[in-house]
C-alpha cells in the first residue's frame, strides 16, 4: 500500500481512496555553514561522523546539491517555500521571509502534522510575524532572529532584562539549563522530548535546524584535545591556497581541532534522534532530509577541493551536502550524480505526504519523487547573487548562473574584476577560467544571466549604494 501510494503521488493521482494511508513522518537536519567535504561520507578524513555516514548509507545521496544563496537567511526561506530567495525579495541574512508567506509546516500542519521547529530560525521576526510559531509550528524552541548562538554553552549569550543580542543569544533555554550544558546537546534533548511526547496517532513534522557549526565555533575541550592529538598523530599541517584577487589564504586542510570536535557533538545528535525513531518504531515511517545551508568559512575551516567559501557564489560557498533517507521508499546506497537544488526539499516533502501544492503557492523547485523511483530530473538551471564582497572567505561582489545542460557557470563581477567561465563537470575546483576559450557559451549565459536579474532586481533590496550603479550598469551592458 505505502509504495503504490507514492507512486499514485508520483504520477499527480493520489485519491481518497488512498488517502486512509499512514503519511510518513518527516525530519529535517538543516546544519549551518557545512562545508561540501566536512562529512566521513562526503570524503572528510579527520572528522568523524559515523552516525551520519550510517544514516546516508542508507538512503540516497546528492553530491551536487546546490543552495538558493551562499549565506544563511536565503537559503533556509527556500528550503521552506521552494521558491527562489531572489522571488522572496531575499538575498542577505538581514533578509526576512515576506509577511505573509506560507511555508511548509503550515501546509503539514493543516493536513493534521504535529510541527517543531528546534535550533536556528534567522528568516523572520516578531514584527513582522514571521516567527516559527507565527507560521504553522506548534511547538518552536530556540528560534528567533540570532544567526549565531555567541556562546555555544550555556546560558548561551542570554541575558536577562531584555539585554540579549538579537543576532548572537539563544532564547528558551535558559531554564532548566546548567554551566557546562552544551548547546547542541540541549537542542537534542529538546527533540527527544517532543517525539516521547507526541500524539503517537498523528504523524510529525521535526524541522532540526542546528546553530552548529556557525561561527563563533566552540566545542567541548575533551574533544578539542582528542582532535588536536589526533592531529599530531596524522601529521597534519596547516595548509592554504592564497586567492591573488582578494589577497586572502583560503584554508585546505582539514587542521581545525574546534570544527572537528562541533562536528563530533552534532553526529552523536543526529544519531540520538535516529535512535529515537528505531525505539518507537517510526524509523520506517520516516522521510530523513539532511542538508546544510550554505558553504563554509573558509579562513578557519577547509574548502578543498572546492574553490571560495561561504558568500561565495564559487562552488564552495553554494554546493552543499545532502541525502535522503526513507526506508522502504528510497534505494540504500544510492546516489544521484545530478543537480538539485534546496528548495526541492519543500516540493520533495509535500509529495511524500500527499499535498498538493496550491495554485497560488509557485515555486522554482522539483519534486524528488520520481529520482527515488529512478527517473531523472530535467536538466536545470541555477542562479546566485551577493553584491558584497568578503574577501576573507574569497567572495567578491557578482552574480552567477550555472547551466546543467552544458555543464558550465559563468559568474559576472560587479567590482571590477574580469566575468570568469568554468566547466563545473571538468574542474570542480573552478581553476581553469575558460571565457577567452569558449566566447559564444560566455555570451550565451552571460546574455541570459542578465535577463534574469533585470527581471528579478527591480523587486530586490538594493545593494550598498556604493554598488547600486555598477550593478544596474552590468546588467544593462548584457542587453
Amino acid at each position: 500500500m505505502k509504495s503504490l501510494f507514492k507512486c499514485l503521488l508520483i504520477l499527480g493521482l493520489a485519491s481518497p481512496f488512498f488517502a486512509t494511508a499512514k503519511q510518513p513522518n518527516v525530519v529535517f537536519f538543516l546544519v549551518d555553514d557545512l562545508g561540501w567535504k566536512d562529512l566521513g561520507c562526503f570524503g572528510a578524513e579527520l572528522y568523524e561522523t559515523p552516525n551520519i555516514d550510517k544514516l546516508c548509507a542508507q538512503g540516497m545521496r546528492f553530491p551536487q546539491a546546490y543552495s538558493s544563496a551562499a549565506i544563511c537567511s536565503p537559503a533556509r526561506a527556500t528550503a521552506l517555500t521552494g521558491r527562489h530567495c531572489l522571488n522572496l525579495k531575499m538575498w542577505s541574512h538581514l533578509h526576512y521571509l515576506p509577511k505573509g508567506q506560507k511555508i511548509l509546516p503550515s501546509y503539514l500542519k493543516d493536513a493534521g502534522y504535529q510541527t517543531w521547529h528546534i535550533g536556528k530560525w534567522h528568516i523572520g521576526n516578531k514584527q513582522k510575524k514571521t516567527l516559527p510559531e507565527n507560521l504553522g509550528f506548534d511547538v518552536n524552541v530556540g528560534g528567533w532572529t540570532a544567526w549565531g548562538p555567541g556562546s555555544y554553552f550555556w546560558p548561551y549569550n542570554w541575558k536577562p532584562n531584555g539585554k540579549s543580542d538579537k543576532r548572537t543569544s539563544v532564547p528558551m533555554l535558559k531554564e532548566g539549563g546548567e554551566a557546562g550544558e552544551q548547546l547542541t546537546d540541549r537542542l537534542t534533548d529538546e527533540a527527544l522530548k517532543l517525539i516521547d511526547q507526541r500524539d503517537p496517532d498523528s504523524p510529525f513534522y521535526l524541522n532540526f535546524w542546528y546553530y552548529s557549526v556557525h561561527n563563533k565555533k566552540g566545542a567541548k575541550p575533551e574533544l578539542i584535545k582528542k582532535y588536536e592529538q589526533k592531529i599530531v598523530a596524522l601529521g597534519l599541517e596547516r595548509t592554504v591556497r592564497h586567492d591573488p584577487k582578494t589577497g586572502s589564504d583560503l584554508l585546505t586542510s582539514e587542521t581545525n581541532a574546534t570544527y572537528a570536535a562541533m562536528l563530533e557533538t552534532l553526529d552523536d545528535s543526529v544519531g540520538r534522534v535516529v535512535e529515537k525513531l528505531k525505539a518507537i518504531g517510526e524509523y520506517d515511517n520516516t522521510l530523513i532530509v539532511f542538508f546544510s545551508d550554505n558553504g563554509s568559512t573558509t579562513d578557519d575551516v577547509p574548502c578543498a577541493p572546492l574553490n571560495g567559501g561561504k558568500n561565495s557564489t564559487y562552488e564552495a560557498g553554494v554546493r552543499v551536502p545532502a541525502f535522503m533517507v526513507w526506508n522502504g521508499e528510497i534505494q540504500p546506497g544510492s546516489e544521484y550524480d545530478h543537480a538539485i537544488f534546496i528548495g526541492d526539499v519543500f516540493n520533495t516533502i509535500m509529495a511524500a505526504t500527499g499535498q498538493p501544492i496550491p495554485s497560488d503557492h509557485p515555486t522554482d523547485s522539483e519534486s524528488l519523487l520520481p529520482v527515488f523511483a529512478g527517473e531523472t530530473l530535467a536538466p536545470r538551471r541555477f542562479h546566485w547573487y551577493f553584491p558584497e564582497s568578503r574577501p576573507h572567505w574569497g567572495q567578491r561582489s557578482n552574480a552567477a548562473v550555472f547551466d546543467e545542460t552544458s555543464g558550465m557557470k559563468y559568474i559576472m563581477f560587479f567590482n571590477g574584476d574580469e566575468d570568469e567561465l568554468y566547466n563545473i563537470d571538468t574542474d570542480i575546483g573552478e581553476t581553469t577560467n575558460l571565457l577567452d576559450q569558449q566566447p559564444e557559451v560566455a555570451q550565451r549565459l552571460q546574455k541570459e544571466l542578465s535577463s534574469f536579474m533585470r527581471e528579478v532586481y527591480p523587486t530586490l533590496p538594493p545593494p550598498k549604494k556604493n554598488m547600486r550603479s555598477v550593478v544596474t550598469n552590468r546588467i544593462q551592458l548584457s542587453n
